[in-house]
């Protein structure tokens, strides 16, 4: 301790009583010549402290120092003692360096006149004349009650004046009861009627207050407490709950008005003779709000008895007993109407068993006690004829008195311990909460009794049933996936279909069990709740339950469902579950880049690198070795080839300070567009150089708005509401990214992106960046797959399909190397069938060119089936097959020098739908007229020019997914057909409806139609 923790120390020791005057002086004198030696030691050394009160009071004086910022010499400062002492110790040989310090400590009735509680000047009226004072009703440590008489009406009154002497903060506290009393007009509040002076504008100040015939609730109770007392028929504990609901009232309308008491407790409760509730002493009240002042202590000679009201620097003030955890610890911040619920709380539990809380020997005690939290149920302390303890001690100095009391039902145990619970938080939050528990206790505790059992039983039976629906349902899913394994395996030729049958009717009762089962468990919470509509556990196990339902029904995407069941949990939901319903998730996106020069310089790649999610990207060989999925294995290499492609182990460094913007997909017009987010930072907008970058011309999906700015990367855990985005990243020297995400319910979506050189970017081709998508999963498709999740590499997917005009090129050049080859991949009407185009050399018979060819030319060619129209060099090829696709892949790879595949569908599912789960490009509606099918033109069916439907334009930017060609994918849809390769997406001549883009179909290697085309995808690097 420093020289001012050590005097602080000494002046407590003597407040507490622990020491004399004389004790402190003498120690005093010698610390004064030898700081080294602490007081603290010098008054144990010569037997004036003992061990156990040191520690006690160098707690204290730690919590002293640290509520004044670790500063103690304000802390000394602060305290005011008396005078004598003080010129005592100032006549001491006191050290030049610490006489400053001591000069501060002041006499009491010493120093500058303080300011008022408001912080404004303060000067009393003077009240010559008009009262008459009479005998003394009542003395405290602030002052004094006596009868008074007010002349000017002619009525009895109270008086209570300051003592002779009194402090300045004794005036404050005076202005501020007399202020907070102008707000307070209530009937269980006792009026002030009059503030001021009495003896000229320097003498006593006092205050007018009604007079109250009668008796403190304090001393009904020691009065029902005494033996052979009568009080107990007056004084029943129905009445005396009628009391509290009268204090819970006034106390209630305090609280309305913004004002604390601070030191409720049954003395400061006056019962009048005629029923009138009073909650008087309103001196240490505080206005929520305002700024809290600083009180000097007051250190005297005389130890604070167990009744005695503490103030300590302002940071412990009100009576031990009654007195909450966090005003006991001097958390003065903390401070609140739970405070005085807690109080509330001791009062009645002093009604239920005629004891406080907490009682101890000394105030000290009590407060260490108050301070643990460790409060008896007043059933176990209201006991029979407890042996008496006249060393323990209540509030008033009266040895804790015992008697007979009748038993206490839980229910009041229960409403006492919630109001003097440890932590606010576990309190009753009002008081109007606690009146009414306490009046519903006086309504009926029988029939609450009743009814809580029946409603607590229809719980137990709900929790039963909602785990076996749990479990059931579980079985249910997993019974349902082999059902669909076991129709799978069933030979249709197999007259004995009985293992398929007992799988699926093993599925569908435990679907019917796992209805029965939730079922029950609604019919137990509904009884329940009718027999306690609010009772907690049994409206929170119905919430819980249809959240469950609503889930589902999510998962299901069936928007009829999940109305139905969110309405019955908003219905139930209590809070628990409001996260859940609001559904906002964190969005994090970080940018990073290759720190090599592969994609832009291009490497050797050696055979064993060739490979994409289990299929060689070259042959379309399946890697497992599935007998039928080889593929066209003679085009694999067999020697490295010169590829612009990455290595696996090539190494992303991260790329700060991209600008990122973000737009909330809404639904206008069944489409689902890009709009701005409300609520969101908008001061920055998306620059129109980057909007044009990432979109094509005549697109109708650019963004609305200025978009949300949510700044540069890292961006780490952005809260956004959940649903559907598009974020737009930029970065100089960077191509600009168009990236949409989803943030779940409640979840969180990290979207590490790569930033690329627009070298880097094949033209034509648009980057997928790489992260988590949701695939098929199609309610309204019976082509559709279960709903999964997969996380998709960075890949480059070409923005439209491959055209006539690209695909006559790959052929004229490989005619003048293998004529024959060339002939075999023409567009033809069947594998074997005669070709569509004349050659070699091939050319598209488009009208302009058949106008200039010879009738010989011309006889070889032919139409579509079913087009009443010519080719176009701009349509997208078909009539070819997947072996073409891959032979025109192969071609081109070795000409471009990059990695070019026929895409895996997981991938080729990506960039049609983004990560939203939509079922077209544009959203989760059908119109025919936002791709090219069959009935989108009235004179008949034909492709169109690529792009020619904007609106078949994914998330990505990728066009024409969902009508004018079907394309090829690398892999084989799995299952009994090795060797078949996917096709995914809508063409010009099928019906519309199977153009959502979870539609699978699949065909054979060499098979042939005039719906099959392809797309291209580049690899920046190979997988396996």
């Amino acid at each position: 301790m420093g020289r001012e923790s050590d005097l602080l120390f000494g002046l407590l020791a003597l407040q507490m009583n622990f020491i004399s005057k004389e004790n402190l002086l003498e120690c005093a004198a010698l610390w004064m010549n030898d700081s080294r030696t602490p007081i603290a030691k010098l008054l144990q050394d010569r037997g004036f402290l003992k061990a156990k009160q040191g520690v006690a009071l160098a707690a204290m004086v730690e919590a002293q120092v640290e509520s004044n910022h670790g500063d103690a010499r304000r802390s000394l400062a602060a305290a005011t003692i008396d005078r004598d002492l003080r010129e005592s110790l100032l006549a001491l040989n006191v050290p030049p360096d610490f006489r400053e310090s001591l000069a501060w400590v002041q006499a009491r009735g010493a120093g500058p006149a303080r300011a008022s509680v408001a912080e404004t000047p303060f000067v009393a009226p003077a009240a010559e004349g008009r009262y008459r004072l009479g005998a003394e009703l009542g003395r405290g440590g602030l002052g004094q009650v006596v009868e008074g008489f007010d002349a000017g009406l002619e009525r009895d009154i109270a008086v209570k004046l300051t003592l002779d002497g009194a402090s300045d903060e004794v005036a404050d506290r005076f202005v501020r009861e007399a202020r907070l009393a102008g707000r307070l007009d209530h009937p269980n509040i006792v009026p002030v009627f009059d503030f001021g002076t009495l003896g000229g504008a320097k003498g006593r100040l006092f205050l007018a207050m009604k007079r109250v015939r009668g008796r403190d609730l304090g001393q009904v109770l020691e009065s029902i407490g005494r033996e052979g007392s009568t009080a107990r028929e007056e004084w029943s504990r129905t009445r005396l709950l009628q009391v509290f609901q009268e204090i819970c009232h006034g106390m209630a309308f305090a609280h309305h008005r913004g004002v604390i008491h601070r030191d409720l407790k049954p003395a400061n409760i006056m019962l009048g003779d005629f029923g009138e509730v009073h909650i008087v002493d309103w001196g240490l009240a505080k206005v929520l709000g305002e700024r809290a002042e600083r009180r000097k202590g007051e250190i005297g000679t005389a130890a604070p008895a167990a009744d005695s009201e503490l103030t300590l620097d302002g940071d412990i003030v009100g009576t031990p007993s009654y007195m909450p955890p966090e005003q006991a610890e001097g958390r003065t911040h903390e401070v609140d109407q739970r405070s005085d619920i807690y109080s509330l709380g001791a009062i009645l539990y002093e009604i239920l068993t005629l004891k406080p809380p907490v009682e101890g020997r000394t105030a000290l005690e009590i407060i260490t006690r108050v301070r643990e939290g460790k409060i008896a149920a007043p059933s176990t302390t209201a006991s029979f004829n407890r042996p008496r303890d006249d060393t323990l001690r209540t509030v008033r100095g009266a040895p804790s008195h015992s008697s007979s009391l009748p038993p206490l039902p839980p229910e009041l145990d229960a409403i006492c311990l919630k109001a003097l619970a440890f932590r606010r938080e576990d309190r009753f939050q009002t008081v109007l909460a606690l009146l009414q528990e306490v009046q519903l206790f006086l309504d009926g505790a029988k029939e609450r009794r009743r009814n809580r059992r029946l409603a607590e039983e229809g719980v137990a039976k709900a929790r039963s049933a909602m785990a076996r629906h749990e479990r059931v349902v579980e079985e249910a899913r997993v019974a349902a996936s082999d059902a669909k394994k076991a129709e799978k395996a069933a030979q249709p030729w197999n007259e004995d279909q009985s293992p398929l049958w007992s799988a699926q009717d093993r599925a569908k009762g435990l679907e019917r069990e796992g209805v029965e089962a939730f079922s029950e468990a609604n019919a137990a919470l509904t009884e329940a709740l009718g027999h306690e509509r609010d009772h907690a556990e049994a409206r929170r196990l119905k919430a819980e339950l249809f959240w469950r339902k609503f889930l589902e029904a999510e998962t299901r995407e069936d928007e009829k469902e999940m109305l139905l069941h969110r309405r019955v949990v908003e219905q139930y939901n209590d809070g628990p579950l409001d996260a859940l319903l609001k559904g906002d998730g964190l969005l994090t996106v970080r940018t990073r880049a290759y720190s090599c020069r592969c994609l832009l310089d291009g490497r050797w790649v050696k055979p064993e690198e060739l490979a994409h999610l289990g299929y060689h990207p070259y042959s379309g060989r399946a890697l497992d070795g599935r007998k039928g999925a080889e593929g066209l294995p003679e085009l694999e290499p067999k020697e490295a080839v010169p590829l612009k492609a990455h290595r696996e182990s090539c190494v992303q460094v991260a790329l700060k300070g991209a600008e990122v913007w973000l737009w909330r997909y809404e639904e206008r017009g069944r489409r689902l567009m890009p709009v701005t987010p409300t609520g969101m930072d908008t001061s920055r907008a998306a620059p129109e150089a980057l909007v044009a970058a990432t979109f094509e011309g005549g697109s109708p999906f650019r963004p609305q708005g200025p978009g949300a700015w949510l700044g540069r990367t890292p961006i780490e855990r952005c809260s956004v509401a959940m649903g559907s985005y598009l974020l737009l990243v930029a970065h100089e020297g960077r191509a600009p990214l168009r990236v949409p995400v989803t943030i779940p319910r409640c979840g969180a979506w990290e979207q590490d992106l790569t930033l690329w050189q627009s070298a880097e970017i094949p033209g034509g081709f648009i980057p997928i960046s790489a992260g988590p998508c949701d695939l098929q999963g199609d309610p309204e498709n019976p082509v559709a797959g279960p709903l999964q999740t997969a996380v998709v590499a960075d890949v480059f997917m070409a923005r439209h399909p491959v055209t006539c005009g690209e695909y006559c090129a790959f052929l004229n050049d490989l005619a003048r190397t293998d004529p024959v080859q060339a002939a075999r991949r023409v567009p033809r009407e069947s594998p074997d069938g005669g070709s569509c185009w004349p050659g070699p050399p091939f050319a598209v018979p488009t009208a302009v060119w058949l106008a200039g060819a010879s009738p010989e030319l011309r006889a070889k060619a032919r139409r579509l089936r079913n087009c009443p129209l010519d080719w176009e060099e701009d349509w997208p090829v078909c009539c070819i097959s997947w072996e073409d696709g891959m032979k025109y892949c192969s071609w081109k790879r070795r000409r471009d020098g990059i990695l070019l595949v026929l895409p895996h569908e997981q991938e080729w599912e990506k960039s049609a739908r983004g990560t939203d789960r939509r079922f077209f490009p544009w959203g989760r509606h059908f119109s025919e007229a936002w791709m090219n099918t069959s009935r989108s033109h009235a004179d008949g069916m034909r492709p169109v020019v690529v792009g020619e439907y904007p609106s078949d334009e994914s998330p990505y930017g990728v066009r024409g997914l969902s009508g004018n060609c079907r394309c090829a994918c690398l892999n084989d849809p799995g299952g009994e057909y090795p060797g078949w390769r996917v096709y995914r997406g809508g063409h010009w001549s099928n019906m519309g409806a199977l153009s959502r883009v979870t539609s699978r179909s699949g065909a054979l290697t060499r098979h042939v139609t005039d719906a099959h085309g392809l797309r291209l995808a580049v690899l920046p690097r190979p997988r396996r």
